[in-house]
């Protein structure tokens, strides 16, 4: 999936200390969500869309189809909505930065490192874990969905408190 790249990209972001790379870095990610993750989003929802009309299962009959479409349809309006915006942001102030010709500060850094960004772009890989479990598992009863969901964002939830705690660390010890 693209969301791999994304967050490839993106832990690339957070231990350079040179400003060119941290503008590539930037660079990067907002190429690679336009390119992979929206496109690849509009595809599946698409396709989904279609198989559930195809089959005549209906949008709103079963918990894990409206599981997989609730899920879906907040994870591509909070991807363009607030991820999408916050990667251009990034990348508009790299830029910015780049261009003063000064070095890579911790305001230009921290403002890459924000919550917001953190937690949206920590819970699209649960989310969409939580997605293909419900297609996958097809359970009947809202209990399940419930359940999966809240796994996700527990899961979501230690992602975001370790993943900057670790990359900060490896920056400041990095592993020979």
């Amino acid at each position: 999936m693209a969301y791999d790249r994304v967050l490839a990209r993106s832990f690339r972001v957070i231990p350079p200390s040179d400003m060119t790379v941290f503008c590539e870095a930037s660079r990067y990610t907002a190429i690679f969500y336009d390119a992979l993750v929206v496109s690849g989003a509009l595809l599946v929802g698409l396709s989904g869309f279609f198989l559930i009309i195809e089959l005549g299962l209906g949008l709103f009959t079963e918990p894990w189809i409206v599981g997989m479409w609730g899920l879906f349809l907040f994870e591509f309006i909070e991807g363009n909505a607030v991820t999408r915006i916050q990667f251009r942001k990034t990348l508009r102030r790299s830029r910015e930065a780049l261009a003063r010709g000064g070095p890579l500060t911790d305001d230009v850094r921290e403002q890459s490192r924000s919550l917001l960004n953190q937690i949206t772009h920590f819970l699209d890989i649960p989310l969409f874990t939580v997605i293909v479990y419900c297609g996958t598992v097809r359970t009947d009863t809202w209990t399940h969905v419930l359940i999966a969901i809240a796994m996700g964002l527990l899961a979501a939830t230690i992602l975001t408190v370790l993943v900057p705690r670790l990359a900060r660390e490896s920056r400041i010890n990095p592993v020979p």
